[in-house]
């Protein structure tokens, strides 16, 4: 039935948009790419919840799904920090080229590539393991999400002191360790995915996802990383009372 196609047509269009926000990344087109990323991670949502409700769960999507992540979730975002290191360095983004760069600027400007590789990692292992509701360290789409936010961000405030300071390359640098981190970490993360919509086992998706709400309508375009920091927090604490019950 055409019903069994419908997610896999759904994330190969998760995948072209990543493939999208790469070019539109690096054709300095900054903020295209990042509302391209958070479309993406949209639909990332979406296929997963079509597969459930129509009964489209298969292995060929499992793959496919991982395939766009890697490359809405892990090469995406990294083209756009490529370019905000890129600034961050030289104060434009227009320059002559790496040639012009020293030892250590090159370093920093290649050091996005850590969000691509263990993206991979964090993938592949998922595939591997993953079986639970939740997750063992933060999914692809949340530091897609974080970066892409952030960009916008900057690219709204460039020129006043929060985002000069932002994109300072060490404060870029400590970003990209963490998340890359934080995506192969033995932490514990509740996952968004809804199997029914029953308040009892949702609890923790809908105070996430209410509080998410009013970020946005209160913070707009700054509230995206602002969540992806809070879905951290909430994360740890409930893995924490969890293993204190134990």
């Amino acid at each position: 039935m055409i019903t069994r196609h419908i997610p896999n047509i759904v994330t190969l269009c998760n995948l072209a948009i990543g493939v999208l926000a790469i070019l539109m990344a690096l054709e300095n087109q900054i903020l295209f790419a990042s509302w391209l990323i958070l479309l993406a991670s949209v639909l990332d949502f979406l296929d997963g919840f079509l597969a459930r409700i129509l009964n489209a769960v298969s292995p060929l999507g499992k793959q496919l799904d991982s395939f766009a992540d890697l490359v809405s979730f892990g090469i995406a975002p990294s083209a756009v920090v490529y370019k905000l290191m890129e600034y961050g360095i030289r104060g434009d983004i227009f320059y002559g080229g790496i040639q012009e760069t020293s030892l250590p600027e090159r370093l920093l400007l290649f050091s996005p590539i850590l969000l691509v590789l263990f993206a991979a990692l964090r993938l592949a292992e998922f595939n591997m393991t993953e079986s639970s509701p939740g997750f063992k360290g933060m999914p692809t789409p949340a530091p897609a999400i974080y970066f892409a936010g952030g960009s916008i961000f900057l690219v709204h405030y460039m020129g006043t002191g929060i985002a000069g300071f932002l994109l300072q390359p060490a404060v870029l640098l400590v970003n990209i360790l963490v998340f890359s981190f934080l995506m192969i970490s033995n932490i514990s993360m509740f996952s968004l995915k809804f199997q029914d919509f029953r308040w009892s086992g949702n609890q923790i998706r809908y105070i996430f996802l209410a509080i998410s709400g009013i970020l946005l309508i209160i913070l707009q375009e700054i509230a995206l990383p602002v969540i992806i920091l809070l879905y951290l927090l909430l994360s740890i604490t409930l893995s924490l009372f969890r293993n204190k019950r134990k």
